[in-house]
């Protein structure tokens, strides 16, 4: 037999061991359900505010006018699809929207440094808007406790919001308002989940920080000066931190239900606002950074196959 024909069985001899040690390997590591998918519903309580200096270098004065909406309540819906390529590794995809249908906004501008010398002030509406959060996640076990797991994770994330400032009944100057304020968060995200599994019952825990780029731009339907449909815009940097705690049950081998609490919470840190205008050239001054926060309790149907 030559030499050259040794050499490529050998070859496809360990070509074939390598091949069959990954798949006993794999097959070892398979799940009972390859696709989990959980629709759910819930309730959430968020808040968001932002501001900008009377300049490009952040002074005349550091505060010149500040938005803060507050109270902002509403139903949250949901879907995440999970894909378990082994009982270690997995890929998930989530996805949240939540309705605004209560809340108010205070509108505030500044004459002087750290919120002195208030020459505006109104309290508006701000029942109308939406939160969307998607982020797509890949988690990996990587230490094992008994029934304990540790799970890094690492993935993208998307979030957009819009906000409104709507007329208030106690203010006849404010009819006919309709603003909006539209953010957005691009950006990716990393953490870890802690599981503990038992027959009866699963509970859960996940840390996770982002970091992302931040763009909004407003429309502030009012005030004739300003351009429209886009009169200002912000850019920044943000640096999110969120957790999760969750309790599933399951039903049957297939079914499963799950409580979660959700805390989100965003920093974004200082910018460029530019405010476009009709009859004069676009400005640009130091946008101050915006800070939102979100909270959401939810029950979802788990779905195994």
């Amino acid at each position: 037999m030559s030499i050259a024909l040794r050499i490529s069985i050998t070859k496809h001899f360990f070509a074939s061991l390598i091949f069959t040690v990954i798949y006993q390997s794999v097959v070892a590591q398979e799940v009972s359900h390859q696709w989990e998918i959980m629709p759910y519903v819930g309730v959430q309580q968020s808040r968001f505010d932002w501001s900008i200096a009377g300049n490009a270098s952040g002074t005349n004065p550091n505060i010149l006018s500040e938005l803060n909406w507050k109270k902002l309540r509403g139903p949250n819906f949901g879907l995440n699809i999970k894909y378990n390529i082994t009982d270690r590794l997995s890929v998930k995809a989530n996805n949240a929207y939540s309705s605004i249908t209560k809340g108010e906004v205070e509108d505030t501008d500044y004459a002087g440094d750290n919120r002195q010398d208030a020459f505006y002030f109104d309290l508006l509406n701000a029942n109308k808007g939406y939160l969307y959060h998607g982020d797509l996640q890949i988690s990996y076990q990587l230490l094992r406790f008994g029934q304990f797991n540790i799970n890094p994770i690492v993935g993208l994330a998307y979030n957009q919001q819009k906000f409104h400032l709507l007329e208030s009944a106690g203010n006849p100057l404010s009819n006919g308002l309709n603003s909006t304020y539209e953010a957005r968060y691009k950006g990716f995200e990393f953490g870890t989940e802690f599981v503990y599994k038992t027959p009866k019952f699963n509970i859960g825990a996940t840390i996770l920080s982002g970091f992302y780029a931040y763009s909004s731009k407003a429309n502030w339907n009012l005030i004739p000066d300003f351009a429209k449909p886009v009169s200002f815009t912000h850019k920044a940097n943000s640096f999110a931190l969120s957790g999760d705690i969750n309790l599933s049950v399951p039903i049957n081998k297939s079914l499963g239900i799950e409580l979660d609490y959700l805390i989100n919470n965003i920093k974004t840190y200082s910018g460029v606002d530019r405010a476009y205008y009709t009859s004069r050239a676009t400005e640009e001054t130091k946008f101050n950074g915006a800070n939102f926060r979100k909270n959401a309790l939810q029950l979802g149907l788990n779905i195994g196959f």
